[in-house]
């Protein structure tokens, strides 16, 4: 049965405040599924399964499938799709609130709603730091600030991604294969965690990373004056970075290299 066809079934109407594009295109589906490289061992989370295009896929791979679905209107057509499989549990919750504690290495295979997309890399980050992979599908524009290394594109999302992550495009999903077609295209990124990051404490480095790039217009200088007044300079002459820089022209390792020396100076 098609994608279209479950939804019709079930007298569902998509959401735009829930950020409902639903992959509806079986093919597109196999092929990310296929990136992830599942085997039976695996522990696969999907974020958002919809009407289950990419969940049927993942399950067929008789991994352990466990979906979060924050629309309870949803139920029937999830619980009757999926009721021959013993492989697959669904809760229908947000999975901003999911516990995520009972997970040590799982993978992760999700079209995500794309006005979440930065708390959703945040949980999995924080919460499963030893996950294996991240195949995710998101809109194109943060497909490239996730992949930017500087300029227009590079932002807190460039560094909070590939500060844990290698980064890799693997796939563009056009507009056509989704029930509302978007208006951009979709990529499918894979994110592979780093086996060597700095020893630093992440949350006080994110609000850091904000911080600098609170007015991307202004030097770094004067964004980081809010943090830390009359030295700022000086910091950042130590760290050999001109004070008349612009944050979205800084790597992540000076970036690092500043916070370091701002918490111990």
């Amino acid at each position: 049965m098609k994608t279209s066809d479950w939804l019709k079934k079930y007298n569902i109407y998509l959401k735009k405040s829930l950020g409902q594009n639903f992959l509806s295109t079986q093919t597109y589906a196999k092929q990310i599924v296929k990136k992830a490289s599942i085997t039976t061992n695996d522990t696969v989370i999907e974020i958002g399964p919809g009407a289950g295009t990419l969940t049927q896929e993942l399950v067929n791979t008789g991994a352990n499938v466990y979906a979060y679905e924050i629309d309870e209107r949803l139920k029937p057509l999830l619980t009757e799709r999926f009721k021959n499989f013993d492989n697959i549990k669904i809760e229908f919750i947000d999975f901003l609130k999911a516990n995520l504690s009972t997970f040590e290495t799982p993978k992760y295979v999700a079209n995500i709603p794309y006005y979440i997309t930065s708390l959703i890399l945040e949980k999995i980050f924080l919460e499963t730091p030893n996950f294996q992979i991240a195949l995710l599908m998101v809109q194109k524009e943060y497909a490239d600030r996730m992949i930017a290394k500087s300029g227009k594109n590079y932002s807190p999302l460039s560094i909070f991604v590939q500060f844990f992550c290698t980064v890799e495009k693997i796939l563009t999903v056009p507009p056509h294969a989704f029930i509302p077609n978007p208006k951009v295209d979709s990529v499918v990124i894979k994110l592979t965690p780093k086996k060597n990051r700095p020893d630093i404490d992440k949350n006080k480095f994110f609000k850091f990373i904000h911080i600098a790039f609170s007015q991307r217009r202004k030097t770094i200088k004067n964004n980081l004056k809010k943090i830390f007044d009359t030295n700022t300079e000086i910091v950042l002459k130590k760290c050999n970075v001109d004070p008349k820089t612009r944050p979205e022209n800084i790597s992540i390792e000076k970036f690092v290299e500043i916070f370091h020396y701002i918490e111990h100076y």
